[in-house]
């Protein structure tokens, strides 16, 4: 019997030792990239690394403008009756110190006309204070949303991010685009 408890326990000694030598008490962090992933591009944007002084902010002047786009709707799927289109203009500032800032702006208005044929008009007038305007890029997207007035169903969506990808015009500027759909 005593043989039998010398040798169970040398057993649990020799599985229980592989678990304890993988263990290590100051292992080291794996390295990586500090940085998010940009919703509106699907790129992924590092952090700036932080610098030894703190430098002087970056100017922020204020850009205004406004960027109009015309929807012309075809409708094609039966049965809808309320169509509404969204459309969003947004700009990344990239802010030398610290993270890089996204301004975003939307509106949403319901299509006017009858038939098959409805149009929207949308207009988003912006102020956004930035500090490499002369290097961010301003992003306009579009959504249309079509459902019938009693059950809410049939739904059809249409969408095109980006619509448009420019610089951020110069200050008092107007965008005007334009596109078709077809629901």
């Amino acid at each position: 019997m005593r043989i039998t408890k010398v040798l169970l326990i040398c057993i649990c000694c020799v599985m229980v030792a592989p678990a304890v030598w993988a263990q290590t008490a100051n292992s080291q962090a794996k390295p990586g990239i500090l940085g998010y992933l940009d919703p509106h591009t699907g790129a992924f944007r590092p952090v700036p690394a932080v610098a030894e002084e703190i430098a002087e902010a970056p100017a922020v002047v204020t850009f205004t403008g406004t960027v109009t786009v015309t929807l012309t709707i075809t409708l094609k799927t039966t049965g809808l009756t309320n169509i509404t289109c969204t459309e969003d203009v947004s700009v990344l500032d990239a802010i030398a110190t610290g993270a890089p800032r996204i301004l975003a702006e939307s509106n949403t208005v319901a299509a006017t006309g009858t038939g098959t044929t409805r149009t929207c008009k949308l207009s988003i007038p912006y102020s956004w204070g930035l500090t490499t305007q002369s290097s961010d890029n301003m992003t306009t997207t579009y959504l249309v949303f079509g459902t019938t007035g009693t059950t809410g169903l049939p739904q059809r969506t249409s969408s095109l991010s980006p619509v448009d990808t420019r610089k951020v015009p110069a200050n008092g500027a107007t965008t005007a685009l334009t596109a078709a759909v077809t629901l």
